[in-house]
């Protein structure tokens, strides 16, 4: 009976002891941490797992921009972490001098298996980044990604003779899913200068995009978890087969890049000059002055997979908004068709078409603008560390130990800026506005990241899209398949479902549909 009532006893003490700790936190949380005063979700200001919930759910952007609408410019998102707004503070936050340091979040997406020196995107060592930037940053000048036009441009060939097969068939085509496919030849032809097998074998090769989106989620889910239970959620994945197959698929292709990657290697030490693509200019570097800069073959190898990785996921997003939105709004649409005819007419456009030429299209332009504006790849927040002396922001001082973060799937909705239409897609804004406008509007543009930590591939994905949306409208019509809106996961990278459409071969002069 005495035990009974000794373990009794124990057991109260320690619920009690929890009930005690609980309590003293939510009133430290609630009235006395650095960001008590800020508003936002009550959950979110006692534990990371609200933030948690929405990154599993995958709505985080619109979670966000319906919490500024009704709080304000600065939020609190977590017990240590705001979400700003105000396009003002973006170069408070995204500075070009004395950056402010990234945060653990990325560090789940660091690969160590070809190299032990963090990429681009991993480094949180702002140095580091620095130095590692000066060195591939050349690769990824628009003037030497369009060194790689011409092998761009087999890609679309081929693109455009799938279209037509559908066309002939008059076949449904669920064309996110080819545009996707597309983006990895792309990014196939201009990182390692051969594609990658999406489009000759006319499905997910290797199932690498489906591995990708399975992937996807449980890093994002990683990266907002507190680091201490990183573990638990990393071991509780790798319990679902889904998990473990792609995993194993994304190895895969690790390997095969590596491959390829050799193979490329071999061929430059049997000719004089090598190829275009990025990665023959990265060793071309290693060759010139790898070991004075400590990066060899296995850091030019991790670069060119990471632009895997991260670019053809990226650009396929962006290439889906833009055509997705001039589908939807056939008024546009019409006059981009009037703008390529027009030009095509006067002998301007090329077959495939040039960036250069392309850029002449002003409307066109404009639409491509809009629509990066309206759907950003990256669709979370991007997390940053304040100095040491803390940042202010909105009247409030954000100490060293939280995270700011902006999301350009907020920021790019500000009525201020864009005007009270904002959340509409009209490209005019991009043609109408005064200079200051304009001026303002680029620089409240995050799609590409800002700051010192500006995307490097901006100039392959502004290229594909330049290149490939004039190409396919002039010689086909598309048609959503039904009235139903896309369905859209975030998990960093906002993904597009369900842009199922039919195809048509076009002549100069046809209407739309």
């Amino acid at each position: 009976m005495r035990e009974c009532a000794f373990q009794t006893w124990v057991f109260a003490l320690i619920s009690l002891l929890f009930l005690s700790y609980w309590l003293a936190w939510v009133v430290y949380a609630r009235t006395l941490h650095p960001l008590a005063s800020i508003p936002g979700p009550f959950w979110a200001s006692l534990s990371r797992t609200w933030y948690m919930r929405r990154a599993y759910d995958g709505n985080i952007e619109v979670v966000q921009r319906e919490l500024h609408a009704r709080l304000g410019p600065i939020v609190r998102i977590a017990p240590d972490e705001v979400s700003i707004s105000d396009p003002s503070a973006i170069p408070l936050v995204y500075r070009s001098q004395k950056p402010l340091q990234k945060t653990d979040y990325y560090l789940v997406y660091r690969n160590t298996d070809i190299t032990k020196q963090p990429d681009m995107f991993t480094s949180i060592d702002e140095s580091e980044h620095s130095r590692y930037r000066r060195i591939v940053n050349p690769a990824y000048l628009m003037s030497s990604v369009l060194k790689s036009e011409g092998a761009i441009d087999e890609c679309t060939t081929l693109f455009l003779r799938r279209l037509g097969g559908f066309a002939d068939s008059k076949q449904k085509m669920d064309f996110g899913e080819w545009l996707e496919m597309y983006s990895y030849d792309v990014i196939g032809q201009v990182f390692f200068g051969k594609m990658l097998g999406f489009l000759e074998n006319s499905c997910d090769y290797g199932n690498y995009i489906a591995s990708i989106d399975v992937i996807m989620p449980v890093l994002n889910l990683l990266g907002v978890t507190p680091k201490h239970y990183r573990p638990l959620v990393l071991i509780s994945s790798a319990l679902i087969p889904a998990v473990l197959k792609a995993i194993k698929a994304v190895g895969h292709m690790q390997k095969e890049a590596i491959g390829i990657a050799d193979n490329r290697k071999r061929e430059m030490s049997e000719k004089e000059s090598g190829g275009v693509d990025v990665l023959s200019h990265l060793f071309r570097i290693v060759t010139e002055k790898g070991p004075e800069i400590n990066f060899g073959h296995k850091e030019a190898t991790n670069e060119a997979y990471t632009g895997i990785m991260a670019g053809a996921d990226s650009t396929s997003i962006e290439l889906r908004a833009c055509f997705y939105y001039l589908i939807k709004n056939p008024a546009v649409l019409m006059k981009v068709l009037a703008e390529i005819d027009s030009a095509d007419a006067s002998g301007n456009l090329s077959s495939p078409v040039k960036f250069s030429e392309s850029k002449k299209l002003p409307y066109l332009s404009a639409c491509i603008r809009e629509s990066i504006r309206m759907f950003p790849a990256v669709s979370m927040g991007m997390q940053r560390h304040p100095p040491i002396e803390g940042l202010e922001i909105a009247g409030k001082l954000i100490p060293n130990s939280c995270r700011v973060s902006m999301n350009p799937a907020v920021v790019q909705f500000d009525k201020q800026i864009f005007g009270n239409d904002a959340s509409e897609f009209r490209p005019e804004r991009w043609l109408e506005s005064s200079e200051e406008i304009l001026k303002a509007m680029d620089k409240t543009m995050l799609v590409f990241g800002a700051g010192t930590r500006t995307c490097t591939g901006q100039n392959i994905a502004l290229a594909q899209m330049h290149k490939l949306l004039p190409e396919v409208l002039r010689h086909f019509s598309l048609k959503m398949s039904d009235n139903h809106s896309w369905k859209t996961r975030n998990s960093f990278f906002i993904k597009q479902r369900g842009i199922v459409v039919e195809v048509k071969r076009r002549r100069m002069g046809d209407t739309a549909c």
